[in-house]
Protein backbone atom coordinates (compact mmCIF):
# COMPACT_ATOMS: atom_id res chain seq x y z
CA UNK A 1 0.00 0.00 0.00
CA UNK A 2 1.23 3.45 -1.01
CA UNK A 3 1.85 6.39 1.83
CA UNK A 4 -0.74 8.18 0.17
CA UNK A 5 -3.33 5.27 0.51
CA UNK A 6 -1.96 4.62 4.12
CA UNK A 7 -2.58 7.86 5.44
CA UNK A 8 -6.18 7.95 3.45
CA UNK A 9 -7.19 4.84 5.72
CA UNK A 10 -5.75 6.22 9.14
CA UNK A 11 -7.56 9.23 8.54
CA UNK A 12 -10.93 7.72 7.52
CA UNK A 13 -10.16 5.45 10.54
CA UNK A 14 -9.75 8.24 12.99
CA UNK A 15 -12.62 10.24 11.56
CA UNK A 16 -14.94 7.30 12.10
CA UNK A 17 -14.65 7.03 15.78
CA UNK A 18 -15.64 10.58 16.20
CA UNK A 19 -19.21 9.25 16.01
CA UNK A 20 -18.24 6.73 18.78
CA UNK A 21 -20.12 8.75 21.22
CA UNK A 22 -23.19 9.69 19.22
CA UNK A 23 -23.51 5.83 18.33
CA UNK A 24 -22.81 4.45 22.27
CA UNK A 25 -25.71 6.97 23.22
CA UNK A 26 -28.22 5.36 21.27
CA UNK A 27 -28.32 1.41 22.54
CA UNK A 28 -31.11 -0.74 21.16
CA UNK A 29 -32.39 -4.08 22.19
CA UNK A 30 -32.25 -6.88 20.96
CA UNK A 31 -35.24 -7.34 19.42
CA UNK A 32 -34.97 -3.72 17.01
CA UNK A 33 -34.12 -4.06 13.62
CA UNK A 34 -31.00 -4.23 12.40
CA UNK A 35 -30.75 -1.20 10.50
CA UNK A 36 -31.24 0.50 13.68
CA UNK A 37 -27.87 0.02 15.23
CA UNK A 38 -25.69 1.12 12.81
CA UNK A 39 -27.91 3.01 10.43
CA UNK A 40 -26.70 6.77 9.89
CA UNK A 41 -28.86 8.92 12.19
CA UNK A 42 -29.46 12.27 10.70
CA UNK A 43 -27.05 14.26 12.67
CA UNK A 44 -24.07 17.15 12.82
CA UNK A 45 -21.50 14.80 12.28
CA UNK A 46 -23.22 12.48 9.58
CA UNK A 47 -22.90 15.93 7.20
CA UNK A 48 -19.59 17.18 8.32
CA UNK A 49 -17.75 13.59 8.02
CA UNK A 50 -17.87 13.73 4.34
CA UNK A 51 -16.82 17.24 4.30
CA UNK A 52 -13.52 16.32 6.49
CA UNK A 53 -12.91 13.34 4.77
CA UNK A 54 -12.75 15.01 1.97
CA UNK A 55 -10.50 18.18 3.23
CA UNK A 56 -8.38 15.14 3.80
CA UNK A 57 -8.39 13.01 0.15
CA UNK A 58 -7.75 16.92 -0.98
CA UNK A 59 -4.65 16.93 1.11
CA UNK A 60 -3.17 13.86 0.11
CA UNK A 61 -4.11 14.50 -3.57
CA UNK A 62 -6.15 11.43 -4.00
CA UNK A 63 -7.55 10.21 -6.46
CA UNK A 64 -5.01 12.05 -8.46
CA UNK A 65 -7.10 13.40 -11.53
CA UNK A 66 -9.12 14.97 -9.26
CA UNK A 67 -6.86 18.50 -8.36
CA UNK A 68 -6.07 20.26 -5.49
CA UNK A 69 -8.29 23.27 -6.39
CA UNK A 70 -12.02 24.08 -5.02
CA UNK A 71 -13.58 21.95 -8.40
CA UNK A 72 -11.48 18.89 -6.98
CA UNK A 73 -12.93 19.57 -3.52
CA UNK A 74 -16.47 19.78 -4.71
CA UNK A 75 -15.87 16.59 -6.56
CA UNK A 76 -14.85 14.73 -3.05
CA UNK A 77 -17.63 16.10 -1.02
CA UNK A 78 -19.68 14.64 -3.58
CA UNK A 79 -18.12 11.63 -4.36
CA UNK A 80 -18.72 11.15 -0.50
CA UNK A 81 -22.36 12.41 0.17
CA UNK A 82 -23.29 10.68 -2.98
CA UNK A 83 -22.24 7.08 -1.41
CA UNK A 84 -23.66 8.10 1.79
CA UNK A 85 -27.43 8.65 0.41
CA UNK A 86 -26.74 5.30 -1.86
CA UNK A 87 -25.29 3.39 0.78
CA UNK A 88 -28.38 4.38 3.66
CA UNK A 89 -31.20 3.91 0.69
CA UNK A 90 -30.18 0.05 0.23
CA UNK A 91 -29.75 -0.58 3.80
CA UNK A 92 -33.25 0.98 4.84
CA UNK A 93 -34.77 -0.83 1.46
CA UNK A 94 -33.07 -4.47 1.98
CA UNK A 95 -33.87 -4.18 5.51
CA UNK A 96 -37.65 -4.02 4.83
CA UNK A 97 -37.11 -7.40 3.77
CA UNK A 98 -35.18 -9.47 6.34
CA UNK A 99 -36.73 -10.17 9.40
CA UNK A 100 -33.19 -11.28 11.14
CA UNK A 101 -32.27 -8.96 14.01
CA UNK A 102 -28.98 -7.62 15.34
CA UNK A 103 -27.27 -9.32 18.15
CA UNK A 104 -27.17 -7.04 20.96
CA UNK A 105 -26.39 -9.75 23.64
CA UNK A 106 -23.39 -9.00 25.88
CA UNK A 107 -19.89 -10.09 24.55
CA UNK A 108 -18.24 -10.63 27.97
CA UNK A 109 -20.47 -13.03 30.11
CA UNK A 110 -17.47 -13.96 32.95
CA UNK A 111 -14.50 -11.63 34.02
CA UNK A 112 -11.47 -12.14 32.07
CA UNK A 113 -8.09 -10.30 32.15
CA UNK A 114 -8.40 -6.82 30.31
CA UNK A 115 -5.43 -8.19 27.14
CA UNK A 116 -8.19 -11.19 26.74
CA UNK A 117 -10.96 -8.77 27.17
CA UNK A 118 -9.82 -6.58 23.74
CA UNK A 119 -9.56 -9.57 21.76
CA UNK A 120 -12.97 -11.24 22.36
CA UNK A 121 -14.35 -7.68 21.80
CA UNK A 122 -12.76 -6.94 18.77
CA UNK A 123 -13.43 -10.25 17.48
CA UNK A 124 -17.08 -10.50 18.34
CA UNK A 125 -17.36 -7.09 16.82
CA UNK A 126 -15.86 -8.13 13.45
CA UNK A 127 -18.44 -11.08 13.81
CA UNK A 128 -21.42 -9.17 14.59
CA UNK A 129 -21.19 -6.61 12.05
CA UNK A 130 -21.25 -9.01 8.91
CA UNK A 131 -23.96 -10.89 10.54
CA UNK A 132 -27.44 -10.95 11.90
CA UNK A 133 -29.38 -13.70 13.88
CA UNK A 134 -32.91 -15.25 13.60
CA UNK A 135 -35.71 -15.26 16.40
CA UNK A 136 -34.28 -19.14 16.74
CA UNK A 137 -30.64 -17.27 17.15
CA UNK A 138 -29.47 -18.67 13.96
CA UNK A 139 -26.67 -16.81 12.14
CA UNK A 140 -27.46 -14.81 8.85
CA UNK A 141 -25.39 -12.32 6.56
CA UNK A 142 -26.16 -8.50 7.63
CA UNK A 143 -27.44 -8.39 4.23
CA UNK A 144 -28.83 -4.61 4.25
CA UNK A 145 -25.58 -3.34 6.03
CA UNK A 146 -23.34 -5.12 3.33
CA UNK A 147 -26.05 -4.57 0.29
CA UNK A 148 -25.87 -0.89 1.76
CA UNK A 149 -21.81 -1.22 0.82
CA UNK A 150 -21.56 -3.29 -1.79
CA UNK A 151 -24.22 -1.07 -4.06
CA UNK A 152 -22.92 1.99 -2.32
CA UNK A 153 -19.27 1.86 -3.10
CA UNK A 154 -19.83 -0.06 -6.91
CA UNK A 155 -22.55 2.86 -7.71
CA UNK A 156 -19.49 5.65 -6.59
CA UNK A 157 -17.55 3.86 -9.70
CA UNK A 158 -20.18 5.97 -12.05
CA UNK A 159 -18.76 9.16 -11.05
CA UNK A 160 -15.17 8.48 -9.90
CA UNK A 161 -11.89 8.52 -12.02
CA UNK A 162 -11.49 4.66 -11.52
CA UNK A 163 -14.03 4.01 -13.75
CA UNK A 164 -11.66 4.16 -16.27
CA UNK A 165 -9.49 1.16 -15.83
CA UNK A 166 -11.11 -2.05 -14.57
CA UNK A 167 -8.73 -3.17 -12.14
CA UNK A 168 -8.25 0.38 -10.76
CA UNK A 169 -12.03 0.21 -10.29
CA UNK A 170 -11.72 -2.96 -7.95
CA UNK A 171 -9.20 -2.18 -6.10
CA UNK A 172 -11.37 1.20 -5.03
CA UNK A 173 -14.23 -0.88 -4.54
CA UNK A 174 -12.26 -3.21 -2.22
CA UNK A 175 -10.90 -1.12 -0.56
CA UNK A 176 -13.86 0.96 0.17
CA UNK A 177 -15.59 -1.93 1.65
CA UNK A 178 -12.49 -2.51 3.85
CA UNK A 179 -12.21 0.80 5.37
CA UNK A 180 -15.95 0.65 6.19
CA UNK A 181 -16.34 -2.43 7.41
CA UNK A 182 -13.03 -1.88 9.46
CA UNK A 183 -14.13 1.42 10.63
CA UNK A 184 -17.99 -0.15 11.43
CA UNK A 185 -15.59 -2.76 13.94
CA UNK A 186 -14.36 -0.32 15.56
CA UNK A 187 -17.31 1.77 16.16
CA UNK A 188 -19.02 -1.09 17.23
CA UNK A 189 -16.51 -2.49 19.58
CA UNK A 190 -16.10 0.78 21.72
CA UNK A 191 -19.83 1.26 21.51
CA UNK A 192 -20.37 -2.28 23.22
CA UNK A 193 -17.88 -1.93 25.70
CA UNK A 194 -19.53 1.41 26.44
CA UNK A 195 -23.04 -0.01 26.74
CA UNK A 196 -21.73 -3.31 28.75
CA UNK A 197 -19.74 -0.81 31.25
CA UNK A 198 -23.00 1.34 32.01
CA UNK A 199 -25.10 -2.15 32.67
CA UNK A 200 -22.63 -3.16 35.28
CA UNK A 201 -23.82 -2.72 38.77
Amino acid sequence: MSAPSTWRLAALLAIAVIGVPHAAANAQTVAEPAVELLVDRPSPMLLVTPLLSAGWSQTMGTPEAWKRTWGGYGSRVGDLYGFLVVRTSVRHLVDRAVPWVDDRSPCIIRPVSRSREVVVRAGCAFVRTGTLRTTGGSLRPNLPWLAGITVGSATSLSWRPERHSAASGRAFVAQRLAISYGSTVLVRMVRDWRADAKARP
